[in-house]
């Protein structure tokens, strides 16, 4: 004879932790204490657990690997201490308890709302049960609002750090405070840019000073690749928080128990000036901010001679035939540092899609960094 198997799931969330009957050895407890009362004959107990997982969705490991024994018919019944800990999303509840567990010929079992599958045929248990999967979804939307007000009061505050802070800075006690060894990478980037270096210029140099990247050196790897890309200095020359600016509010949360967030207008953020101490001087960073700005303009609206300086009686013209020193055209003279330049930008071109292919960045990040290295490959092409 076939075992009965039969499968214990246990949720606790974040703020479950703060309830001591809510715990996973009590849940645990509770659920083999039921198991044996059942009196089944040759049983077999599985046990799935996800601990700091929130409700309001089914994207956590446990349940997933539950549902797939589910469907490969591997598990004859399911139970829970109660209907929130497997889901307090109404609907899909719902679906799972009417719809899919019948289907796979799967008992469902909610110990403290006195719910059996068995004993509704199949179905939800009327609008009593309906009640509970609507008081347990509506208490999550509560929570959540409270919660999301909570941050973005103490955003408000200038309280809200994170753990991740910016690439030159570390987490003292709640405080942003300096951290020396990147924060000396963060002032050559933007002294180098501010003296008229290139994106890739810049990155060539952090590459032969053998400085880690901010991924690199958050993780403490020995030996670093230091390959670094236009994208990670750009990002480092827009942020604000190098003047002592604190930012909040960036993304927002799609909807209650998403993980999928969206970006907020930069006019929305939350900022407070002088928060926390510098690490660029505020002359270097809106000199950076102009020189940005010139670079980014169409080339019919720049300024001649705004970026180079030329030397008196050195001639201007991009004609080849006045464009040379002793005899040699510029264009060929610069061909072999501008190959490699070009070369650099389309590395970092290829090194910015591999990120977007493995989920590391958004699709709005994708294209909006990856014009900023068009715009400086056209730059390096024609200029």
């Amino acid at each position: 004879m076939a075992k009965y198997v039969i499968a214990k799931y246990i949720r606790l969330s974040i703020e479950d932790e703060k309830t001591d009957s809510l715990s996973v050895e009590n849940q645990r407890l509770m659920l083999d204490r039921h198991i044996g009362e059942m009196n089944l004959p040759d049983v077999e107990a599985l046990e799935f657990v996800d601990n700091g997982h929130s409700g309001t969705n089914f994207e956590r490991p446990a349940i997933q690997e539950l549902l797939e024994l589910v469907q490969m018919g591997r598990v004859n019944c399911i139970i829970v201490k109660d209907f929130s800990r497997f889901g307090r999303n109404m609907i899909e509840n719902g679906h799972y308890i009417e719809r899919v567990f019948p289907l796979y010929r799967v008992r469902f079992i909610s110990i403290s709302d006195g719910f059996d599958a068995d004993d509704h045929d199949g179905g939800t248990g009327g609008l009593d049960v309906a009640f509970q999967f609507l008081v347990h979804e509506q208490y999550s939307r509560d929570l959540s609002q409270k919660i999301k007000s909570a941050r973005r009061i103490k955003a408000l505050r200038g309280e809200s750090v994170t753990k991740n802070c910016a690439f030159g800075f570390k987490k003292v006690d709640s405080r942003l405070e300096i951290d020396e060894p990147a924060a000396e990478t963060v002032r050559l980037i933007f002294e180098m840019y501010k003296n008229g270096y290139s994106l890739p210029e810049i990155a060539a140099r952090l590459c032969k000073d053998k400085r880690p990247t901010p991924g690199e050196y958050k993780k403490r790897i020995p030996v670093p690749s230091c390959l670094w890309s236009a994208s990670h200095i750009s990002s480092r020359l827009h942020d604000e928080q190098y003047i002592g600016t604190y930012i909040a509010g960036k993304t927002m949360c799609v909807e209650v128990g998403s993980s999928k967030s969206v970006k907020v207008d930069a006019t929305e953020w939350i900022r407070i000036p002088d928060h926390h101490p510098a690490i660029v001087d505020k002359a270097v960073f809106e000199a950076v901010r102009e020189k940005i700005a010139q670079r980014t303009k169409p080339r019919h609206k720049r300024k001649l001679g705004a970026g180079k300086q030329f030397s008196p009686g050195e001639k201007v013209s991009r004609d080849e035939t006045t464009c040379s020193f002793n005899g040699v055209p510029s264009c060929l003279r610069h061909l072999p540092a501008i190959s490699a330049q070009l070369k650099q930008i389309k590395d970092a071109k290829r090194a910015l899609y591999e990120r977007f292919v493995h989920g590391e960045i958004s699709a709005d990040t994708f294209k909006s960094e990856s014009a900023a290295l068009d715009m400086e490959l056209g730059g390096r092409i024609y200029s």
